[in-house]
């Protein structure tokens, strides 16, 4: 019970940074504009699964991204808590929001639960990759993920590879969108595709970890 509680005032900061921080706008305009798109004729399910994705990349920038951020980690765990429960709070505080604006986004443009279901999939996954990557490297990391997520996150690996001679960049980004939470993976959620449900837990999962990890070496480092 004391873990859950941890995890929850965590959680609770997700509401004042939504109305008090530039995340809320953030976010509002991410949805107008993939709500523009959805009416111009884009994919339902695209539309979902880049509104979870870059949703939960804003929420983790948002929830962990700056010096402010990490340093009030460190001042957190003076208290009777531990990492994983910071890390999982910080999680649901990007993880909320982020699925809340694909469900949003879903209705708007043509509702369709499976579509729904894959952008909240994304939604987890690549919170929780990008709440570890800013932990690690600040809000650059964000700023890094975001373009790579909106651009090339929907790409198959097939793509990039079946040419004669692909190269070794070619064959670098091909292997990350196989290995990491990339958006081609999640459109199978919208059927019911059980490896893909199962690879955005895992990613949501190892990324919680790793952000409990670096956040605990913060800590330590700081003593």
């Amino acid at each position: 019970m004391h873990f859950l509680r941890c995890v929850l005032a965590e959680w609770a900061l997700a509401r004042p940074r939504l109305l008090r921080t530039r995340l809320g706008p953030g976010l509002l305009l991410l949805g107008a504009v993939l709500a523009w798109l959805g009416s111009r004729g884009a994919d339902p399910i695209a539309v979902a699964l880049h509104a979870g994705a870059l949703g939960g990349v804003l929420g983790a920038a948002f929830a962990a991204g700056s010096e402010a951020d990490r340093a009030a980690l460190q001042v957190a765990l003076t208290h009777p808590t531990t990492p994983l429960a910071l890390a999982c709070g910080r999680w649901l505080a990007a993880v909320l929001p982020a699925a809340g604006l694909s469900l949003a986004c879903t209705i708007v443009v043509s509702w369709h639960p499976g579509a729904a279901l894959a952008g909240i999939a994304a939604a987890a996954a690549v919170a929780g990759a990008a709440l570890a990557a800013v932990l690690a490297l600040g809000n650059g990391a964000a700023l890094v993920l975001f373009p790579c997520v909106a651009l090339a996150g929907a790409v198959a690996p097939e793509r990039l590879v079946g040419v004669a001679d692909p190269g070794f960049v070619r064959l670098a980004v091909a292997s990350a969108l196989e290995l990491g939470p990339a958006l081609w993976r999640y459109r199978d959620v919208a059927t019911g595709d059980a490896g893909a449900i199962l690879h955005a837990a895992a990613w949501a999962g190892l990324g919680v970890v790793l952000a409990s990890g670096f956040a605990g070496r913060r800590a330590r480092h700081a003593r």
